[in-house]
């Protein structure tokens, strides 16, 4: 995960007013806002939700503000931008760090940062991140929530705030495409339906769980070593160093298999 915080000179500039965080291997990025902004100091495509008191972006709209402030693929000169970049090929998440995200529009910009130099809040907020989920019966969902609580989802009560919701209901194919997003900020279904934590936290009910979602639970969320190796495109001796670097952690380890939780996996980080 690499890290950049949003300075901007006219509000703040030593502390800054958020932070971008961009999750490579899912090329998705997740803005964390202070919580000090209001509706008229914001970034103006985050108004609108500063004002409702939302200070997560979640990676629909924060792609959109990044996309703001990086050089297009199709600019007409892109090739000679990227040679003077000395870049091989088009890469938005590079592009934006050259640039420290420079835009006409306002006066933020970007400065790469570590992730551990991230602050205490913004751990505060991920506190309740979904750590893993799974389908079951009814159109409705389990999610694991890293503060061990375990919260039921219907999805049908959520369609009003992700209406493509509708177009899955009663698919199992589609519906076990079911992941967790990168950071666990939300969920995602099929690559492109996305219920962010904050829609799961509303509608969700925390339950205790029950035997029939234990057997949901293992067909879904359980990978071996051979589909973790294929998810993240990578070798069994590059799996095996992610596990020595504490990156990867197996629920349980074999002589030659390995079984991981599916969730940890596709989060990213």
């Amino acid at each position: 995960m690499r890290v950049f915080a949003i300075r901007d000179d006219e509000i703040d500039k030593v502390n800054g007013i958020g932070y971008v965080l961009y999750f490579e291997k899912d090329d998705s990025y997740v803005i964390e806002l202070i919580e000090t902004l209001n509706e008229w100091n914001a970034p103006l495509l985050f108004a609108g939700l500063v004002k409702k008191g939302i200070y997560t972006i979640h990676k629909n709209i924060a792609r959109l503000w990044v996309e703001e402030r990086v050089i297009p693929s199709g600019r007409q000169n892109i090739g000679i931008i990227l040679r003077n970049a000395k870049l091989m090929k088009y890469n938005e998440a590079k592009l934006l760090a050259l640039s420290k995200g420079r835009s006409s529009q306002d006066s933020c910009y970007l400065e790469e940062i570590k992730k551990e130099e991230l602050p205490s809040w913004v751990a505060d907020r991920q506190r309740d991140n979904v750590f893993e989920c799974f389908p079951i019966m009814d159109n409705r969902v389990i999610c694991l929530m890293d503060d061990d609580t375990v919260m039921e989802l219907d999805l049908k009560k959520c369609i009003d705030e992700v209406p493509k919701l509708y177009t899955v209901l009663g698919n199992e194919r589609l519906l076990d495409t079911l992941k967790v997003d990168a950071g666990g900020y939300g969920v995602s279904i099929n690559d492109s339906i996305s219920i962010e934590k904050r829609i799961i936290k509303k509608y969700g009910v925390i339950i205790p769980i029950y035997a029939q979602a234990f057997m949901d639970f293992a067909s879904h969320c359980v990978v071996n070593t051979t589909e973790a190796c294929s998810m993240l495109g990578c070798s069994r001796q590059n799996l095996a160093h992610l596990i020595k670097t504490d990156v990867l952690h197996p629920l349980k380890e074999g002589w030659r298999e390995n079984v991981f939780l599916k969730g940890e996996i596709t989060r990213g980080e």
